[in-house]
């Protein structure tokens, strides 16, 4: 297995940041969006859009992180970091709106999903799909995850190295940005007189 401390790549045209209680509403919109086979791939089975979108209304206060890829302001892509069984490890879930899908927001979400489970003191990131699910498949090789076929599954294991000064600071900086873009978004324009 790999050590790994990834690069944040940021595609373009869109803004990758932490999401907050104010972005709900935003969750809940980008699940009710997934098609059927979108919504099969992300919870591994069948899930009606109302129970996707039940979901989503917690995912964002729910244990752990959720970073999201906005572009034009529209959250496009959600990724979940959530704390799994043992003390050093846990799991990440991508979802990406449809017609936004191959433009590196999976990549981008899982580097900002690494950087924060390094900094907190996370050693392996575990990502599970279905066999079929190609594209996951390939996100979790392109982050530079271990994978393991077993009972029709994919099981993906990330190794990470231990924090540094420098990722402590970026995540810090990065969470700053963060803040304020968040806080930019759920306050109205005020027009110039």
């Amino acid at each position: 297995m790999q050590d790994h401390a990834l690069p944040l790549p940021q595609p373009a045209g869109f803004r990758i940041r932490r999401l907050w209680s104010t972005d709900r509403d935003a969750v809940v919109t980008l699940f009710r969006g997934l098609d059927p086979d979108s919504r099969f791939d992300r919870f591994m089975g069948a899930v009606s859009e109302a129970a996707a979108a039940a979901y989503a209304a917690h995912a964002v206060s729910a244990e752990g992180l959720v970073f999201g890829a906005f572009s034009e302001g529209t959250l496009r892509g959600i990724g979940e970091l959530r704390p799994a069984g043992a003390r050093a490890e846990a799991e990440i879930a991508f979802a990406v709106a449809p017609g936004h899908r191959g433009r590196g927001l999976g990549v981008a979400l899982g580097a900002r999903l690494a950087q924060a489970a390094r900094n907190g003191g996370t050693r392996r990131l575990h990502l599970r799909c279905l066999a079929g699910n190609r594209p996951m498949r390939a996100l979790a090789r392109r982050l530079g995850a271990e994978l393991r076929l077993g009972g029709g599954e994919i099981h993906a294991v990330l190794a990470l190295s231990p924090p540094t000064l420098f990722s402590l600071w970026r995540e810090g900086m990065d969470g700053v940005f963060d803040a304020a873009a968040a806080a930019s978004a759920a306050w109205p324009a005020v027009p110039m007189l």
